[in-house]
């Protein structure tokens, strides 16, 4: 075996295609989850009923966060192939220039804005057409919502009310705005990682798929990967790497696997009896995430969406307009939403919005408050936090999944941006469009706060929004993971490619920044082995 991809998420999704073009390449895909051809998974709508499964999502946990009353915040992670592009909301955003524009600034080069364009360009097919900023003849299909609530409608007309101008394309020349947001599907149909990238090329007979194969360990001979130990239906098999092993499990399974082999900081490995092969002290270290706070009010005009008997009419609507791929169930009801920039004299925007035309409570876990209520969520997340987390071991068995530590709000002005991100949002619930459909505000109850009520509010209430990075980070120096080939520094033949690399969080959604990610690494890949004929 030439290649063997460790993940079938994002990033691996696209590897395994691109490399596996080379009819002259051998090429394995091991995922430790399945196939995710259920409808849940192929309806944009099913984001609900994902969120609560054990099949398609490692339904992850941190641990008590110090900051937020203690709390232990849910993680979900997209288990099977399309990894966590099978299970969110397939908001499609890169992030601003200037975040790619950092990570060359501190050292990697070649990771520019300018260097990653072609990348993101290469995979799209773009509803829109061609043009500076996007492609046509990628796998990834990048659309407009078929369905668009009237609720959403008020919230972009709510946004321009306070401020904000409108914007068709949040990855265009400029991201502050309001707008609705592209989506990866095709159709009216999730389109994640699997479907763009491996609904043809698992037909090659040079790429070969296993699913349900948990991986141990990389195996590891004079400092170098040559295979992959991994357990399925009960046994262990070893796989023979003849050129590299590439690893694609994510922020959080990427430094777990990596620590399970032997690499990692020595305290962490000796402390679980793990042989050290190699001392990297930043495997698991670096963790950044968006820290997301909701504010919810009641819809008067009963329009929103719901699980009130009362919305059962509705509901059938949206099951017989589905057919013809139409309807409710084509949204991925988090449909419009707003970047903003709160601080003074700073035109760069620091706040995310996400709208939803829903009560969304506990991720959706407990539909007890949609079952009851009509409303809507404004959610809130401050694009870059300053605050650092890891990742550590729980056992050295594979099967244990890792201790999550965001340490969110350690740093101190990370509170101050979610006060600029909570006031924001409330500012734009308040404006015209929406309070005529607004019967009273639910969470938080009351309008007006303070500022330590506003901070014990975030306290109890404040969620993950799903993008966690930086765990095996690209750079140059002493904890730096990976080096701007993202080969692991100080092993040969191994890679780390997925959103772990990243110096530092993107501001926007992630999805789209791991594919860029993975596209050039294929260029380093490439250029290693002298193939040609892969990335194109």
């Amino acid at each position: 075996m030439d290649y063997i991809i460790i993940g079938g998420g994002a990033a691996g999704c696209l590897l395994a295609e691109r490399l596996s073009k080379d009819p002259h390449q051998q090429v394995t895909l091991l995922e430790a989850g399945g196939q995710n051809q259920h409808p849940l998974v192929k309806i944009p709508a099913g984001i609900i009923g994902l969120m609560r499964s054990q099949k398609f999502n490692w339904s992850l946990r941190t641990q008590p966060q110090s900051q937020l009353d203690n709390r232990c915040l849910f993680w979900p992670r997209g288990k099977g192939l399309g990894g966590s592009t099978a299970i969110n909301a397939m908001c499609y955003t890169r992030g601003q220039a200037e975040d790619f524009d950092d990570w060359q600034k501190h050292g990697v080069n070649g990771w520019d804005y300018q260097n990653l364009l072609p990348h993101f360009k290469k995979m799209e097919a773009y509803h829109q057409g061609e043009n500076t900023w996007h492609g046509t003849d990628g796998e990834l299909q990048v659309q407009a919502l078929r369905h668009k609530h009237t609720l959403s409608h008020a919230f972009v007309a709510a946004c321009q009310e306070y401020g904000l101008p409108l914007n068709e394309d949040f990855n265009s020349a400029q991201q502050l705005g309001t707008g609705f947001y592209d989506v990866m599907q095709n159709r009216g149909q999730r389109c994640s990682a699997a479907h763009a990238f491996l609904n043809d090329a698992k037909a090659r007979p040079n790429l070969t798929i296993i699913s349900h194969a948990q991986v141990e360990k990389i195996q590891l001979q004079d400092k170098r990967a040559i295979g992959v130990l991994y357990h399925k239906q009960g046994k262990s098999h070893f796989l023979k790497a003849d050129k590299e092993v590439l690893l694609s499990a994510g922020a959080i399974h990427s430094p777990q696997i990596l620590m399970l082999s032997g690499i990692g900081p020595k305290a962490e490995l000796i402390r679980h009896g793990i042989h050290v092969e190699h001392q990297l002290e930043g495997v698991g270290q670096n963790l950044q995430d968006h820290l997301d706070i909701s504010l919810i009010h009641l819809d008067q005009s009963k329009s929103s969406i719901s699980f009130h008997p009362s919305f059962l009419p509705a509901g059938l609507k949206a099951l017989s307009q589905y057919p013809k791929r139409r309807g409710l169930l084509t949204s991925n009801i988090a449909e419009a939403g707003a970047f903003v920039a709160t601080e003074e004299d700073n035109l760069r925007p620091d706040v995310q919005l996400h709208f939803l035309p829903a009560v969304e409570v506990d991720h959706g876990l407990n539909l007890w408050p949609t079952t009851m209520h009509y409303g809507y969520t404004l959610r809130a997340c401050l694009l870059r936090p300053e605050s650092r987390g890891h990742i550590c071991l729980q056992s050295r068995s594979p099967f244990d999944a890792p201790l999550i530590d965001p340490n969110y709000l350690s740093a101190e002005e990370d509170m101050n941006g979610m006060l600029r991100a909570f006031d924001c949002a409330n500012d734009i619930l308040q404006q015209t469009s929406l309070k005529t459909f607004s019967k009273q505000a639910w969470l938080p109850e009351q309008q007006t706060l303070s500022n330590a009520q506003k901070m014990d509010y975030i306290r109890q209430h404040a969620e993950s929004i799903y993008h966690p990075v930086g765990t095996c980070k690209m750079g140059t120096d002493s904890m730096s993971v990976v080096d701007e080939t993202l080969k692991v520094i100080g092993i040969d033949n191994l890679r780390v490619i997925d959103a772990a690399i990243m110096p530092t969080l993107v501001s926007g959604n992630t999805t789209a920044a791991t594919l860029a990610i993975a596209s050039k690494a294929v260029d380093s890949i490439q250029a290693k082995h002298n193939t040609t004929t892969l990335n194109t």
